[in-house]
């Protein structure tokens, strides 16, 4: 079978978007090999399946992970979620600039990431261990985030940037690759995962209204997504170690390159006058400095 057909049938079978894929095709291209291993993996799984061991994590498709990997790849989606769910509580309930509507929906919001966080927490624990001390590159992009104050800006900080740039790119794959593996684990996962998947957020629905309805600045919107994109692919590329130790570097460049355009993707949608490719670049370049400081 034709590699273009095994990675369009991997595609279509997981209903990629259609502005994702040259950004496979082009790490088809430059990872041949294993990419073949990979995508056939995905479309003929059959009925083969994964084990979970006290000392490793084997997929479907035989790769293999040690558990101690497998670990800290939990505890950084632990106290992602977690510094989520923190942040709109905090915004729910300890604001300057009160709004009882903005309010109810973030503790709203809240409630259910928190129901996230415990979902990975029960899940590290299913595995016989308990969570980490918590990532610093994490804790300073969340206290950044968290200074917003501005309403419109808070809006688009949690429904366009960070759950199309996180959610819908990392939780997502994560949560479909590892399901296979332990159902039993991930079913209260799956549940969290589902008002990501099946249903927008309040946050994303009202964010693009906005958007749409030009009832806020598009370029001041515009440089609030470049500003804090960099902030959250830091705590990915300061953690580049554990995608080399899971053998999955190049797995989480694709990622990182997709979480990147993802939030300017859906402003083109909305509307806006922009090249994504270009702005992903940009926002490269940004990375950069902020890792060298």
């Amino acid at each position: 079978m034709p590699l273009d057909s095994i990675i369009d049938s991997a595609l279509n079978k997981y209903n990629v978007p259609t502005w994702v894929r040259p950004y496979i095709y082009k790490y088809v291209k430059e990872n041949p090999v294993s990419t073949v291993k990979f995508a056939i993996s995905l479309v003929d799984v059959k009925r083969k399946k994964g084990e979970v061991t006290k000392t490793h994590v084997k997929l479907p498709n035989g790769k293999e992970f040690k558990m101690e990997s497998i670990l800290k790849l939990l505890n950084l989606f632990y106290y992602g979620e977690e510094s989520i769910a923190s942040l709109e509580k905090y915004w729910a309930t300890e604001s300057k600039d009160r709004n009882a509507e903005f309010e109810t929906h973030f503790q709203e919001m809240s409630d259910i990431d928190y129901k996230y966080t415990r979902a990975i927490k029960n899940l590290t624990e299913g595995l016989g261990h308990s969570v980490g001390q918590q990532n610093e590159s994490i804790k300073k992009l969340f206290d950044y985030i968290s200074s917003i104050e501005n309403w419109n800006d808070r809006i688009v900080a949690t429904g366009l940037i960070l759950r199309y740039s996180y959610a819908r790119t990392f939780g997502t794959v994560f949560y479909k690759v590892f399901y296979p593996v332990a159902p039993e684990f991930m079913r209260s996962f799956g549940k969290a995962f589902r008002t990501v998947d099946d249903a927008e957020r309040w946050d994303s629905e009202e964010a693009r209204r906005r958007i749409r309805n030009n009832s806020i600045d598009k370029e001041h919107t515009l440089e609030l997504v470049r500003e804090i994109l960099p902030r959250i692919m830091l705590p990915i590329e300061k953690n580049m170690s554990l995608a080399k130790e899971l053998e999955l570097e190049n797995e989480v460049k694709l990622l990182c390159d997709i979480s990147i355009a993802y939030p300017f993707q859906v402003l083109s949608e909305l509307g806006m006058e922009l090249d994504v490719e270009k702005e992903v670049k940009q926002v490269k370049i940004r990375l950069s400095k902020l890792a060298s400081d």
